[in-house]
């Protein structure tokens, strides 16, 4: 191959590269594009849905857009002293397209402090023993780690009457099982609840039941 050709092959593979490069570069900022106007339509409904289950004002933090929302409930409905909801989502076109490759989801994270002390304590996390029944640091003599049969899930309670909110548990994961990621309710955590999950696959229509299950795990840890 004389000089010009090779000159000619090489400025070819260049352009067609470049081209490839630039294509690509306007597929991923489209997907990303769209991906942004469907989960900001999502968050407005997941937002709707929420503000009508707890009869109170969403006071936005972050408003619903492109990242998803973080808005706080008031006043927070019973037995709530502070109840903060979070639409997780991330912002970059590159970040959001190694997530949606390794099957990363959008988040919605519920955070409530309740207005006493819980009495009764729950924690699982979704493929983990939990940690903190484990960890001399939390007091593991005081934790039973228990299973939920049914999904072969294992959690652990502390507290002298937990019954009642292993019965929410079990009727949190019986709804919305395939979803949940974290599911906590301690005393010396803050904020003392959090219940994680997956928003891909959850209805807006679903909000309410999810957050009346929520209020009942709390009224739950009260008991005495």
């Amino acid at each position: 191959m004389n000089d010009t050709l090779f000159r000619e092959y090489l400025n070819s593979w260049v352009g067609n590269n470049y081209t490839f490069a630039a294509l690509l570069a306007v597929v991923i900022l489209c997907a990303w594009g769209v991906a942004a106007w469907h989960h900001l339509r999502r968050g407005q409904a997941f937002l709707q849905a929420a503000g009508q289950s707890v009869r109170g004002e969403m006071v936005n933090i972050r408003p619903p857009g492109a990242r998803g929302f973080f808005v706080h409930v008031q006043p927070p409905p019973d037995p709530f002293l502070h109840l903060a909801l979070t639409f997780q989502i991330t912002a970059n076109p590159v970040e959001w397209l190694f997530w949606l490759l390794m099957g990363r989801q959008t988040q919605l994270v519920i955070q409530a402090t309740l207005r006493e002390r819980p009495r009764a304590e729950l924690i699982w996390q979704r493929g983990k023993i939990p940690g903190r029944a484990l960890s001399r640091a939390g007091s593991p003599t005081l934790w039973v780690q228990q299973h939920l049969d049914f999904l072969r899930y294992e959690y652990a309670t502390r507290g002298i009457n937990t019954g009642a909110i292993v019965h929410v548990f079990t009727d949190l994961q019986t709804r919305f099982g395939p979803l949940l990621e974290k599911v906590s309710i301690q005393a010396d955590a803050r904020p003392e609840v959090e219940i994680v999950l997956r928003t891909n696959g959850l209805n807006p229509e679903e909000i309410p039941a999810l957050i009346t299950t929520i209020r009942s795990a709390g009224r739950a840890a009260l008991l005495r």
